[in-house]
């Protein structure tokens, strides 16, 4: 029954959070569109709005890979309750909240996202490692606890283990926040950009506060309900234990992706995947229903594994198109005067411009490569056009004078520029951008030469 009810707040959350994204200034990837729903409505409208798109964002590639830290955090403890996992999902959240909107005020100041500033390779490298050690001591290897002195002169010597926990769960909330969710999405560059622009540092710093507690509320759902589901003590315990730490493993895969060869990090899955499910029991005899039931769900892990390695190594003796189609029509720049040279060469011959702001660790940045950019429609509609990529990946001099030139806060990030070199706004875009919905810019983009 309480499963039951839980499911159905879930629906009820997300049906919520899609009226809320139909909503005017949230149903395009334009930022300016954001930026003028909050300046034409009242603080208990946006504030509510944001909330709401918050809860949708919960179930976006932004939130999900915080689903198994929390996890895996609260199946760790020890004698958990409904109650006690919910403060600790709350503590969670909390943490989320705070980062999230502390660091968005900095960014609308700094004009760049401090999660986009972790992303360099050393600190995916650490972090990386971090998630690795967290999933050993989901193996049992070892019990993962922050230091007491660190602990102490956080909330006070001579309080007990619980409040500990629950700073260490909020640090964990923080650290999430900034490494492992890098996402770039219209509302967020929308905000900083009213942060920035307008000097709304506080309401800005609200807005986004808000909108990270309607991202956390699926995580409250989902953290609660492991306190009445999760099994106390037995073999079942210890299996969802490993289960766990396999995830832990695989936010690492995950988080490596953004800077390691693609061919290795499907090798890396397979391994996951194959090895994972295996050590689980995928192959040993269950005869109760519910051992059967994992047993089929390990087997086809197994099977998608295998298919992932063969699948690799047809792709190596026969190289696919697709990459080279995405590099030819596009005009590569890492440079603020490469980038204005080609717009001016695309005004003398009166073409209109699009630019994408791209990263090598932008994960939104490469499934916009190998889903949309590759597609026939989209070839299509980009020809005509002056197609340039500008690479921001690097933390130097040249990409901080691009993004202060074009106020880019994040990637990936697509601008429009007229037969006479001036932007249209109304055209731009950030965050991921469907095949559909790109396919409309570019058509909207050939309407205005």
């Amino acid at each position: 029954m309480r499963t039951s009810i839980r499911n159905i707040g879930i629906l009820m959350l997300m049906l919520f959070a899609n009226v809320v994204w139909s909503s005017p200034g949230f149903e395009s990837a334009n930022p300016d569109a954001v930026l003028h729903f909050i300046q034409g409505n009242n603080a208990f409208v946006y504030l509510s709005a944001f909330f709401g798109l918050g809860v949708l964002l919960a179930f976006t590639p932004c939130v999900l890979p915080m689903v198994p830290i929390l996890s895996g955090i609260i199946v760790g403890q020890k004698s958990l309750s409904t109650l006690k996992a919910f403060r600790l999902s709350l503590s969670y959240v909390i943490g989320m909240a705070i980062t999230y909107a502390g660091a968005g005020m900095l960014a609308g100041l700094m004009g760049s996202t401090i999660q986009t500033m972790m992303q360099r390779p050393v600190v995916i490298v650490l972090f990386s490692m971090i998630f690795i050690i967290m999933a050993l001591s989901m193996f049992g290897l070892f019990e993962l606890r922050l230091p007491p002195s660190l602990t102490d002169k956080l909330c006070g010597a001579g309080h007990s283990n619980t409040k500990r926990n629950y700073i260490s769960v909020a640090l964990m909330g923080v650290l999430s926040t900034l490494v492992v969710s890098p996402c770039v999405t219209a509302p967020l560059i929308g905000v900083l950009s009213y942060i920035g622009q307008k000097g709304q540092v506080l309401m800005g710093g609200l807005i986004l506060f808000v909108m990270a507690l309607g991202m956390g509320i699926p995580l409250l759902i989902v953290g609660s309900g492991y306190g009445s589901l999760l099994p106390k003590t037995g073999s079942w315990m210890i299996k969802i234990k490993y289960f766990f730490g396999l995830m832990m493993l695989g936010i690492s895969i995950w988080m490596f992706s953004r800077i390691l060869d693609a061919s290795l990090i499907k090798i890396l899955w397979a391994a996951l995947l194959i090895i994972g499910s295996i050590s689980l029991g995928s192959l040993q005899s269950q005869k109760s229903k519910k051992g059967l039931l994992f047993q089929t769900i390990g087997v086809m892990a197994i099977i998608y594994g295998s298919i992932i390695l063969y699948g690799l190594g047809v792709s190596i003796f026969n190289p696919s198109l697709e990459s080279r189609v995405v590099e030819n029509q596009f005009i590569k720049v890492s440079k603020l005067s490469d980038v204005n040279h080609q717009l001016a060469l695309a005004k003398k011959n009166h073409k209109v411009a699009f630019v994408e702001f791209s990263a090598n660790w932008c994960g939104d940045c490469q499934d916009m490569d190998s889903k949309v950019f590759n597609q026939p429609k989209i070839t299509q509609a980009m020809s005509g056009l002056v197609n340039i990529k500008v690479d921001i990946s690097d933390k130097s001099r040249e990409v901080d004078e691009i993004k202060k030139a074009f106020a880019i806060y994040g990637t990936p990030t697509m601008l429009f520029f007229d037969a006479r070199g001036t932007q249209i706004t109304k055209l731009a875009a950030a965050g991921f951008v469907s095949e559909l919905s790109m396919l409309d810019l570019l058509n909207k983009a050939h309407q205005s030469s």
